[in-house]
Formats: structure tokens, C-alpha cells, sequence
């Protein structure tokens, strides 16, 4: 019985060619991780969204209460003339969390502005005023929030959770549609930047 002759050796021209593709191929694949878990490690896991809202283009629902850092009495009506950011928000809400140092860095940016800057309001949605006042304190927030007893307030502006942020112009109109879900700094300031040149999303 006569022995099977082994297949010929590619030629080594070959083989080279081979190993030089399968090289490139493995290095593609690896920038490709590593541009892949850069981008999952500089951008947030999630963030808003803007969705219609009927509201839009109407008169904001009005609100009134007492700040919870100061016991101040507030109303919309204070914020005639000038823009306003109502968002609502909870302690018991992870998103709230998430978003609070993008509040915090676009407030303090309005405020710099002096009566030319937008003013925020937070209103608290389905949670006690204690724990929503400490929420308020741990995050250092340098806006007023007031509470909302019963959701009355949350029920006009059609909110189903937190966080949700209008945007209210001079007039008191809602401008564009709402940002749902945790904003960001350049959230706020495209959704304010879209409203003065008069571009409503």
C-alpha cells in the first residue's frame, strides 16, 4: 500500500502574505476595542432626550410654593420677562443624580450673566420634602426648588417621571419640546441658544 503524499508546503512568499494579513487584521480589531472603550468611558450612559409635548408654544402651567432651602415664596409669575428652566426631579432618582453637576455648571454660568441669563426652578416630583431638601443640600444647589404636594404641578406639565425639563420663554410660553431624562450642560444650552435665534425643537 502505497504511502499518501503529504499536501506541498505553501510557498513562502505565501505563507508570509498570510501573516502579515492575519497581523493587520488583529491590529484593526484591537484599535477598534480601544476606540470602542474610550467612547464607553467619556460618554454618559444615558442622557435626555427631547420629546413633544402639547404644551408647546402654550402657556406654562403655573406653579407657586415656598423654596425648600429658604422657605421663600415663589411663583412663576416671578420669572415674567426673562427664561426659565423648570425641571423636576426626586432624591430617589438615579438620573436626578446624574444630571445634578450639569444643572449646577449651567446655572452658575446663567448667573454670571446677571438678568440676561435664564433663571432654573426645580420642583420636586413624588418624594417627601425632607428627603428632596437633602438631595438639594448634597448637591449643592444654588437654585430654588419648591415642592409639589399632591403632583398637581407635575400633572399640568404632563410629567410620568423625573427628571423632565421645560424651558419657558418671557412671555411664559413653553418653548420647544421638553429634554426627558438627564440632561447636560450642552443640552441646556442648545435647547436655550435654539430658543433666542428663534429655532423651537
Amino acid at each position: 500500500m502505497s504511502a499518501v503524499a503529504a499536501p506541498p508546503s505553501p510557498p513562502p512568499a505565501a505563507a508570509g502574505r498570510r501573516r502579515h494579513t492575519a497581523r493587520w487584521v488583529a491590529a484593526v480589531v484591537l484599535l477598534a476595542l480601544v476606540v470602542v472603550a474610550i467612547v464607553a468611558a467619556t460618554r454618559p450612559s444615558y442622557q435626555a432626550t427631547q420629546e413633544s409635548s402639547p404644551l408647546t408654544g402654550h402657556s406654562a402651567p403655573p406653579f407657586a410654593g415656598r423654596t425648600l432651602q429658604h422657605g421663600r415664596a415663589l411663583s412663576l409669575a416671578d420669572y415674567r420677562g426673562r427664561y426659565l428652566f423648570v425641571n423636576f426631579f426626586a432624591s430617589w432618582c438615579p438620573p436626578c443624580v446624574s444630571e445634578a453637576p450639569d444643572l449646577a455648571r449651567f446655572a452658575a454660568q446663567q448667573r454670571a450673566r446677571g438678568a440676561a441669563g435664564a433663571a432654573m426652578v426645580s420642583i420636586v416630583f413624588n418624594d417627601s420634602v425632607s428627603a428632596a431638601t437633602g438631595f438639594v443640600r448634597r448637591s449643592h444647589q444654588q437654585w430654588p426648588a419648591i415642592p409639589d404636594r399632591g403632583g398637581s404641578v407635575a400633572n399640568a406639565y404632563g410629567v410620568g417621571s423625573p427628571p423632565m425639563t421645560f424651558l419657558v420663554g418671557p412671555d411664559g410660553r413653553v418653548v420647544g419640546d421638553p429634554l426627558v431624562g438627564p440632561a447636560t450642560e450642552q443640552q441646556l444650552d442648545n435647547m436655550l441658544a435654539a430658543a433666542t435665534a428663534g429655532r423651537h425643537g
